[in-house]
Protein backbone atom coordinates (compact mmCIF):
# COMPACT_ATOMS: atom_id res chain seq x y z
CA UNK A 1 0.00 0.00 0.00
CA UNK A 2 1.22 3.57 -0.61
CA UNK A 3 2.58 5.38 2.42
CA UNK A 4 0.49 7.95 4.24
CA UNK A 5 1.78 11.41 3.34
CA UNK A 6 2.14 13.11 6.73
CA UNK A 7 3.03 16.76 7.27
CA UNK A 8 4.40 18.18 10.51
CA UNK A 9 5.06 21.72 11.67
CA UNK A 10 8.69 22.74 11.18
CA UNK A 11 9.10 24.16 14.70
CA UNK A 12 10.72 22.87 17.88
CA UNK A 13 7.35 22.26 19.52
CA UNK A 14 6.58 19.49 17.03
CA UNK A 15 9.65 17.42 17.80
CA UNK A 16 8.27 15.57 20.86
CA UNK A 17 5.31 14.40 18.77
CA UNK A 18 7.35 13.13 15.81
CA UNK A 19 10.50 11.96 17.60
CA UNK A 20 9.60 8.29 17.40
CA UNK A 21 8.68 8.58 13.73
CA UNK A 22 12.02 10.25 13.04
CA UNK A 23 13.69 7.30 14.77
CA UNK A 24 11.98 4.83 12.44
CA UNK A 25 8.58 4.11 13.97
CA UNK A 26 6.08 3.51 11.19
CA UNK A 27 8.72 3.82 8.48
CA UNK A 28 6.74 1.42 6.28
CA UNK A 29 3.51 3.39 6.75
CA UNK A 30 4.35 7.10 7.02
CA UNK A 31 6.22 9.53 4.76
CA UNK A 32 6.94 12.62 6.87
CA UNK A 33 7.66 16.13 5.63
CA UNK A 34 7.79 19.54 7.30
CA UNK A 35 6.38 22.99 6.63
CA UNK A 36 5.17 26.06 8.49
CA UNK A 37 1.52 25.89 9.61
CA UNK A 38 0.09 28.03 6.80
CA UNK A 39 1.78 25.91 4.12
CA UNK A 40 0.69 22.66 5.77
CA UNK A 41 -2.88 23.92 5.63
CA UNK A 42 -2.57 24.78 1.95
CA UNK A 43 -1.05 21.37 1.17
CA UNK A 44 -3.80 19.58 3.09
CA UNK A 45 -6.50 21.55 1.29
CA UNK A 46 -4.90 20.74 -2.05
CA UNK A 47 -4.86 17.01 -1.32
CA UNK A 48 -1.06 16.85 -1.19
CA UNK A 49 -1.13 15.45 2.37
CA UNK A 50 -3.16 12.63 3.91
CA UNK A 51 -2.37 13.51 7.53
CA UNK A 52 -1.10 16.78 9.01
CA UNK A 53 -0.43 18.59 12.24
CA UNK A 54 -2.99 21.10 11.15
CA UNK A 55 -3.83 24.55 12.55
CA UNK A 56 -7.08 24.15 14.46
CA UNK A 57 -8.84 26.94 12.57
CA UNK A 58 -8.50 24.88 9.39
CA UNK A 59 -10.96 22.29 10.71
CA UNK A 60 -13.58 24.85 9.72
CA UNK A 61 -12.07 25.65 6.32
CA UNK A 62 -11.09 22.27 4.88
CA UNK A 63 -14.09 19.96 4.50
CA UNK A 64 -14.41 16.39 5.76
CA UNK A 65 -11.55 16.37 8.24
CA UNK A 66 -11.37 14.17 11.32
CA UNK A 67 -9.05 14.54 14.30
CA UNK A 68 -6.74 11.83 15.63
CA UNK A 69 -7.77 11.28 19.26
CA UNK A 70 -5.53 12.20 22.16
CA UNK A 71 -2.77 14.29 20.54
CA UNK A 72 -2.32 18.03 20.06
CA UNK A 73 0.06 20.96 20.35
CA UNK A 74 -1.25 23.34 22.98
CA UNK A 75 -0.65 25.24 26.19
CA UNK A 76 -2.26 26.12 29.49
CA UNK A 77 -1.16 29.65 30.25
CA UNK A 78 1.86 31.21 28.59
CA UNK A 79 3.01 29.25 25.55
CA UNK A 80 6.23 31.29 25.02
CA UNK A 81 6.20 31.05 21.22
CA UNK A 82 3.04 32.88 20.11
CA UNK A 83 3.08 36.63 20.76
CA UNK A 84 1.47 39.87 19.85
CA UNK A 85 4.41 42.29 19.76
CA UNK A 86 3.22 45.88 20.21
CA UNK A 87 4.97 49.24 20.19
CA UNK A 88 1.89 50.95 21.69
CA UNK A 89 -0.49 50.09 24.54
CA UNK A 90 -3.21 47.70 23.40
CA UNK A 91 -5.90 50.39 23.62
CA UNK A 92 -3.96 52.50 21.10
CA UNK A 93 -3.24 49.74 18.56
CA UNK A 94 -4.83 50.63 15.24
CA UNK A 95 -3.14 48.17 12.86
CA UNK A 96 -1.81 44.63 13.33
CA UNK A 97 0.48 42.77 10.95
CA UNK A 98 -0.46 39.09 10.84
CA UNK A 99 2.23 36.41 10.68
CA UNK A 100 2.44 34.84 7.20
CA UNK A 101 3.35 31.48 8.75
CA UNK A 102 0.23 31.38 10.93
CA UNK A 103 -3.41 30.46 10.59
CA UNK A 104 -4.68 29.67 14.10
CA UNK A 105 -2.61 32.28 15.95
CA UNK A 106 -3.70 35.02 13.56
CA UNK A 107 -7.31 34.07 14.26
CA UNK A 108 -6.62 33.89 18.01
CA UNK A 109 -5.26 37.45 17.86
CA UNK A 110 -8.49 38.68 16.32
CA UNK A 111 -10.56 36.77 18.88
CA UNK A 112 -8.62 38.29 21.78
CA UNK A 113 -8.85 41.83 20.45
CA UNK A 114 -12.62 41.46 20.17
CA UNK A 115 -13.38 39.37 23.25
CA UNK A 116 -10.67 40.24 25.79
CA UNK A 117 -9.23 43.62 24.85
CA UNK A 118 -12.21 45.41 23.31
CA UNK A 119 -10.17 47.01 20.53
CA UNK A 120 -10.90 46.86 16.79
CA UNK A 121 -7.69 47.46 14.83
CA UNK A 122 -7.17 46.75 11.15
CA UNK A 123 -5.57 43.36 10.45
CA UNK A 124 -3.30 43.03 7.43
CA UNK A 125 -0.99 40.37 6.06
CA UNK A 126 2.47 41.24 7.30
CA UNK A 127 6.05 40.28 6.45
CA UNK A 128 7.96 37.59 8.29
CA UNK A 129 10.52 40.16 9.45
CA UNK A 130 9.37 41.74 12.72
CA UNK A 131 11.26 45.00 12.26
CA UNK A 132 9.64 45.59 8.89
CA UNK A 133 6.22 44.72 10.29
CA UNK A 134 6.56 47.21 13.15
CA UNK A 135 7.77 49.98 10.83
CA UNK A 136 4.33 50.09 9.22
CA UNK A 137 2.03 48.76 11.96
CA UNK A 138 1.41 49.24 15.68
CA UNK A 139 1.70 45.55 16.47
CA UNK A 140 2.58 42.23 14.84
CA UNK A 141 1.80 38.57 15.42
CA UNK A 142 4.92 36.47 15.89
CA UNK A 143 4.87 32.65 16.09
CA UNK A 144 7.16 29.64 16.14
CA UNK A 145 10.91 29.37 16.54
CA UNK A 146 11.53 32.96 15.53
CA UNK A 147 9.27 34.07 18.40
CA UNK A 148 10.88 31.66 20.85
CA UNK A 149 14.55 32.26 20.09
CA UNK A 150 14.89 35.80 18.69
CA UNK A 151 15.27 38.69 21.18
CA UNK A 152 12.65 41.38 20.82
CA UNK A 153 13.52 44.91 19.71
CA UNK A 154 13.79 47.56 22.38
CA UNK A 155 10.71 49.54 23.28
CA UNK A 156 8.10 46.89 22.50
CA UNK A 157 5.83 44.77 24.70
CA UNK A 158 5.08 41.10 23.94
CA UNK A 159 1.71 39.68 24.91
CA UNK A 160 1.70 35.89 25.15
CA UNK A 161 -1.46 34.85 23.29
CA UNK A 162 -1.72 31.47 24.96
CA UNK A 163 -1.54 33.16 28.33
CA UNK A 164 -4.08 35.80 27.32
CA UNK A 165 -6.54 33.10 26.19
CA UNK A 166 -6.23 31.14 29.44
CA UNK A 167 -6.55 34.30 31.52
CA UNK A 168 -9.77 35.09 29.67
CA UNK A 169 -11.32 31.60 29.58
CA UNK A 170 -9.45 29.47 32.21
CA UNK A 171 -9.10 26.92 29.41
CA UNK A 172 -6.04 25.54 27.62
CA UNK A 173 -5.49 26.57 24.04
CA UNK A 174 -4.95 24.13 21.19
CA UNK A 175 -2.88 25.38 18.27
CA UNK A 176 -2.70 22.22 16.15
CA UNK A 177 -4.02 18.67 15.98
CA UNK A 178 -3.26 15.64 13.84
CA UNK A 179 -6.01 15.87 11.20
CA UNK A 180 -6.84 13.51 8.39
CA UNK A 181 -9.74 12.34 6.25
CA UNK A 182 -12.05 9.48 7.17
CA UNK A 183 -10.59 6.08 6.37
CA UNK A 184 -6.97 7.21 6.03
CA UNK A 185 -5.58 5.99 9.36
CA UNK A 186 -6.18 2.68 11.09
CA UNK A 187 -5.55 1.44 14.61
CA UNK A 188 -1.90 0.68 13.86
CA UNK A 189 -1.21 4.21 12.58
CA UNK A 190 -2.97 5.66 15.62
CA UNK A 191 -0.71 3.58 17.87
CA UNK A 192 2.38 4.70 15.95
CA UNK A 193 1.48 8.36 16.51
CA UNK A 194 0.97 7.82 20.22
CA UNK A 195 4.14 5.72 20.54
CA UNK A 196 6.05 8.51 18.81
CA UNK A 197 4.79 11.01 21.40
CA UNK A 198 5.76 8.74 24.29
CA UNK A 199 9.23 8.28 22.80
CA UNK A 200 9.66 12.05 22.56
CA UNK A 201 8.40 12.69 26.08
CA UNK A 202 11.07 10.33 27.42
CA UNK A 203 13.96 12.29 25.87
CA UNK A 204 13.00 15.97 26.09
CA UNK A 205 16.49 17.06 27.30
CA UNK A 206 18.10 15.35 24.30
CA UNK A 207 15.60 16.93 21.88
CA UNK A 208 16.24 20.36 23.39
CA UNK A 209 20.02 19.95 23.32
CA UNK A 210 20.08 18.72 19.74
CA UNK A 211 17.69 21.24 18.18
CA UNK A 212 19.35 23.86 15.99
CA UNK A 213 17.78 27.12 14.87
CA UNK A 214 19.63 29.49 12.53
CA UNK A 215 22.86 27.61 13.14
CA UNK A 216 22.73 27.73 16.93
CA UNK A 217 21.46 25.57 19.76
CA UNK A 218 19.55 27.04 22.71
CA UNK A 219 18.99 24.22 25.23
CA UNK A 220 18.50 26.71 28.07
CA UNK A 221 15.45 28.04 26.21
CA UNK A 222 14.31 24.88 24.44
CA UNK A 223 14.10 22.53 27.43
CA UNK A 224 11.90 24.62 29.76
CA UNK A 225 9.76 25.49 26.75
CA UNK A 226 9.11 21.86 25.87
CA UNK A 227 8.87 20.70 29.48
CA UNK A 228 6.82 23.49 31.03
CA UNK A 229 4.99 25.47 28.32
CA UNK A 230 3.92 22.91 25.72
CA UNK A 231 1.11 20.37 26.22
CA UNK A 232 0.56 17.42 23.90
CA UNK A 233 -2.66 15.91 25.21
CA UNK A 234 -6.09 16.28 23.67
CA UNK A 235 -8.61 15.58 26.41
CA UNK A 236 -11.95 17.03 27.37
CA UNK A 237 -10.63 20.49 28.46
CA UNK A 238 -8.78 20.86 25.17
CA UNK A 239 -11.83 19.86 23.14
CA UNK A 240 -13.93 22.38 25.09
CA UNK A 241 -11.34 25.05 24.32
CA UNK A 242 -11.38 24.20 20.62
CA UNK A 243 -15.17 24.46 20.55
CA UNK A 244 -15.13 27.85 22.26
CA UNK A 245 -12.41 29.22 19.99
CA UNK A 246 -14.13 28.04 16.81
CA UNK A 247 -17.50 29.35 17.98
CA UNK A 248 -16.05 32.80 18.64
CA UNK A 249 -14.20 32.77 15.32
CA UNK A 250 -17.52 32.05 13.62
CA UNK A 251 -19.23 34.90 15.48
CA UNK A 252 -16.53 37.26 14.23
CA UNK A 253 -16.88 36.03 10.65
CA UNK A 254 -13.41 34.49 10.50
CA UNK A 255 -14.97 31.18 9.48
CA UNK A 256 -18.39 30.41 8.05
CA UNK A 257 -19.45 28.22 10.97
CA UNK A 258 -17.96 26.30 13.88
CA UNK A 259 -17.72 22.66 12.77
CA UNK A 260 -18.38 19.68 15.03
CA UNK A 261 -15.08 18.21 16.20
CA UNK A 262 -15.13 14.74 14.74
CA UNK A 263 -12.61 12.11 15.73
CA UNK A 264 -11.10 9.42 13.53
CA UNK A 265 -12.20 5.88 14.22
CA UNK A 266 -10.61 2.70 12.92
CA UNK A 267 -14.04 1.11 12.59
CA UNK A 268 -16.50 1.93 9.85
CA UNK A 269 -17.35 5.54 10.77
CA UNK A 270 -15.90 8.58 12.44
CA UNK A 271 -17.47 9.82 15.65
CA UNK A 272 -18.21 13.31 16.87
CA UNK A 273 -17.30 14.79 20.23
CA UNK A 274 -20.85 16.13 20.30
CA UNK A 275 -22.31 12.61 20.48
CA UNK A 276 -21.98 9.57 22.80
CA UNK A 277 -19.00 7.42 21.80
CA UNK A 278 -17.66 4.00 22.54
CA UNK A 279 -16.24 3.89 26.10
CA UNK A 280 -12.88 2.51 25.00
CA UNK A 281 -12.33 5.23 22.41
CA UNK A 282 -13.40 7.88 24.92
CA UNK A 283 -10.75 6.69 27.39
CA UNK A 284 -8.07 6.82 24.68
CA UNK A 285 -9.00 10.41 23.84
CA UNK A 286 -8.28 11.52 27.38
CA UNK A 287 -4.95 9.71 27.89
Amino acid sequence: MPKIRAGAVSYLNTRPLVFGIEQGLGADRLELSYDVPSVLASRMAAGELDLALLPVIELARIPNLVVVPGLAIGSLGNCRSVFLVAKKPLAEVRSVALDPESRTSNALTRVLFAEAWGVAPAFVDGPRDLTLALEEHDAAVRIGDKALFTPLPQGVVAYDLGGAWTARTTLPFVFAVWATRPGVIDRETYEILHASRRAGAAVLPAIAADYTWNGRQYPEIALPYLRDAMRYRLGDPEVAAMRRFLATAAELGLIDAAPPITFANWGHTAFSSNSPVDDKIQRERTK
